[in-house]
């Protein structure tokens, strides 16, 4: 079993910025339901994201995920180390307070080996690998916040929400992205967005994202 390390970040533990912030109101209720053995295929775990989904929790506890190495694939990650990125790795700049930062629903299943990649994170080793990924989480529901930066300039472009499913084999899914939409990034739009943080996944992670632009 893998111990996961204390967020770095204070973000995740403010109300206000908070995709959850609701769901830490309702009683004892479960985020996934594991996958039954008789089911042929993990997207019996997809459904569209509730407004429950969209809510973050006030605190992130450390917890235990299961630990689950990445399968062989085809596309090799740029870094195969299995040591966890954290916000301390480098030096960063939040996203700018601006109104032009915004966040949507986003609906994308996850393998445990994706799920897994995401939680580790990467770290750059050349001005070439554009992207420094780590995680905040996940909290004892399964809830994982993923941040993006440039690794050239620290600037932070976007970050993931997601559910992982702590009572199964690790698997879950993405339900909302939040990004930098200000003159910093152009404007960058929903759907650009969403494919940057796709092709980043791919090629620093070697995680290809199911409907990832959609």
């Amino acid at each position: 079993m893998m111990a996961v390390q204390q967020p770095q970040s204070p973000s995740l533990l403010q109300r206000s910025t908070s995709i959850f912030r609701r769901m830490s109101k309702r009683k004892s209720r479960p985020v996934l339901q594991p996958v039954p053995a008789n089911l042929s295929s993990p997207r019996k775990l997809q459904r569209r994201p509730t407004k429950d989904d969209l809510n973050m929790i006030t605190h992130v506890q450390t917890i235990e995920i299961p630990q689950r190495a990445p399968a062989v694939r085809a596309q090799k990650p740029k870094i195969e180390s299995r040591q966890r990125v954290l916000a301390s790795d480098m030096r960063t700049t939040p996203f700018p307070a601006s109104h032009f930062v915004q966040t949507v629903a986003w609906n994308v299943f996850l393998t445990p080996e994706q799920a897994y990649s995401l939680v580790m994170g990467f770290q750059p080793t050349a001005m070439e690998d554009k992207w420094f990924i780590y995680a905040e989480g996940p909290d004892h529901s399964g809830k994982l916040k993923v941040h993006f930066h440039r690794s050239w300039t620290g600037m932070k472009i976007a970050e993931l929400f997601i559910l992982i499913d702590l009572k199964g084999e690790g698997a879950g899914k993405i339900v909302g992205i939040k990004w930098n939409r200000s003159e910093q990034t152009n404007g960058l739009e929903q759907d650009e967005a969403k494919y940057m943080v796709s092709t980043a996944c791919a090629f620093v992670l070697g995680v290809h994202l199911e409907n990832g632009v959609l």
